[in-house]
């Protein structure tokens, strides 16, 4: 399976009065979150079919606008999932810290892997499944919370990858996300 990247973006959360100030806002974790910070980030990876003939162009020019637009509206209710996990040497207990400025990573590619055959029942090699997931950023003293991964399948689907860092959201909290997401992007397309 040959991947290639075609662009890396940084979505901002929409405009939100409640933080539009310049400061930085912080989260401290809980005894519980705690438990998970030396644990990979959470990995998921949703399919959709194309149900008709859509091409490359379309894809960039048409979906993929629609697709960034309601992400950035997403965040504004998420907005912990913008900020960096931090853990200062001088503070005993990791927090996170969302700052004015701060996004969430935004990769797209393209696959030329048989859709149906990958995102199909059975068992498929790892290494292309781990392909459609993005890889979390690391700098020193933080970790980005979130990043996402659209990976088109010219004229036959998409997928897109999530990796989460568990100790900003559980399962329940990662549905909700990605439910209001396509949500706000089906809502989208009928305009």
């Amino acid at each position: 399976m040959a991947l290639k990247i075609t662009k890396i973006s940084q979505v901002n959360p929409g405009r939100n009065a409640s933080h539009d100030s310049s400061d930085s806002l912080i989260y401290p974790l809980t005894f519980f979150d705690l438990r998970w910070l030396k644990f990979h980030p959470t990995e998921r990876v949703i399919f959709y079919k194309l149900n008709t003939y859509s091409s490359p162009e379309s894809f960039y020019s048409v979906f993929l606008p629609k697709l960034e637009h309601p992400l950035s509206l997403v965040l504004r209710h998420y907005l912990p999932l913008a900020g960096r996990l931090t853990w200062d040497p001088q503070d005993p207990k990791p927090h996170i810290v969302v700052s004015p400025h701060d996004s969430v990573s935004l990769t797209v590619a393209e696959s030329d892997a048989d859709f149906s055959c990958i995102s199909g029942k059975g068992l498929r090699p790892e290494t292309d499944i781990r392909a459609l997931v993005p890889k979390s950023s690391v700098f020193g003293d933080s970790t980005s919370l979130v990043s996402l991964q659209v990976t088109l399948f010219p004229n036959q689907g998409f997928c897109i990858g999530i990796a989460a860092h568990h100790s900003s959201m559980d399962g329940k909290t990662m549905v909700r996300f990605i439910k209001s997401h396509m949500l706000l992007r089906l809502a989208s397309w009928s305009t």
